[in-house]
């Protein structure tokens, strides 16, 4: 009997002194529809975090408000780490395109690292007349206002890709925007919109498809998914260069060292063979920095979009 209490007792001692990550898995929000390339390059992630910290990472897509309402959910959410954000351009660069916000993402939000940036690309509807990207700035110019470019949402990086190239190339297109990407593609391929910048690890399949016709790369030079596809600078507007980015934030609240703790296990997964060569299949460049320097990236590419905001004067409510 007092060896059956003895085997009870280790075995309760054991039961409650038990590494509590399992009972609380983490969560990834996705603030975008299922299908576009945050909600791709978020999964890989969360499925080798999974397997790097032996706990579960839970996707959840919350799209809407260009990504905000996601955000929303992260940045008041608990201050342990649990909660990750994947973000974008729109979120941590480009919230001065909204009126007003239910959080402050400078305040209430903070980079964990950049996992990597991608380029967009300029694709059409097959029944654009345009071949290359002179004629579609033509076209524009002959119709302005008539052809109507769709995004991932308000202040989305499809959104503030097309609008820097609006400006650099002095085109009027008319913005029509989605809950995310993978909706706003459907639309393109039917013909219900006739243009995108889209992201290329999202748009590459439906151009290798030939349902939509790639006329030049947002990037400073050619892709190598694309190599065929000039750069819009080289195909005709001199001095146009963007790209999407994608992050992993978490609460303002989170102490500093478990978002270095947090950082360190993703790059860890960034490094990983089969990462690599998924987003490399993908044309994404992988960067996974610290989180000094992602805090340092914010801030230059809240400056950069902030400048087209303004002249764009674009504000939505």
């Amino acid at each position: 009997m007092r060896l059956i209490a003895a085997v009870l007792s280790i075995s309760i001692c054991a039961l409650f002194n038990a590494p509590s990550a399992q009972a609380s898995p983490i969560r990834m929000v996705v603030p975008f529809a299922a299908g576009g390339t945050a909600d791709v390059l978020g999964r890989i992630v969360a499925q080798q975090l999974g397997t790097l910290t032996g706990n579960t990472v839970v996707v959840e897509n919350r799209p809407g408000s260009g990504g905000n309402i996601g955000a929303d959910v992260v940045a008041h959410g608990p201050d342990d780490g649990s909660v990750l954000l994947l973000g974008t351009i729109g979120i941590h660069a480009a919230s001065k395109i909204y009126r007003s916000l239910p959080f402050d993402p400078d305040k209430e939000l903070q980079p964990v690292t950049i996992l990597a940036e991608v380029p967009n690309v300029l694709i059409v509807n097959p029944s654009v007349p345009a071949k290359d990207v002179k004629e579609f700035i033509a076209l524009a110019k002959e119709k302005p206002g008539s052809l109507n470019f769709g995004s991932a949402g308000n202040g989305s990086s499809t959104h503030m890709i097309a609008e820097l190239f609006k400006l650099k190339a002095g085109v009027n297109l008319t913005h029509v925007p989605y809950r995310g990407s993978a909706p706003a593609l459907n639309d393109l391929i039917a013909g219900q919109i006739q243009v995108m910048l889209e992201n290329l690890p999202t748009a590459l399949p439906f151009i290798q498809a030939g349902s939509v016709r790639a006329l030049g790369v947002t990037s400073a030079t050619r892709s190598p998914s694309l190599p065929d596809v000039p750069t819009i600078a080289e195909a005709g507007v001199p001095g146009y260069e963007a790209t999407a980015w994608f992050t992993i934030a978490v609460a303002g609240s989170v102490p500093p060292a478990t978002v270095e703790k947090l950082n360190a296990d993703i790059r860890k997964v960034l490094a990983e063979p089969d990462v690599i060569e998924r987003f490399k299949s993908l044309g994404a460049v992988i960067v996974g920095n610290s989180v000094a320097d992602a805090k340092a990236y914010f801030v230059s590419e809240t400056a950069k979009w902030n400048n087209v905001i303004e002249t764009a004067h674009i504000k939505i409510d």
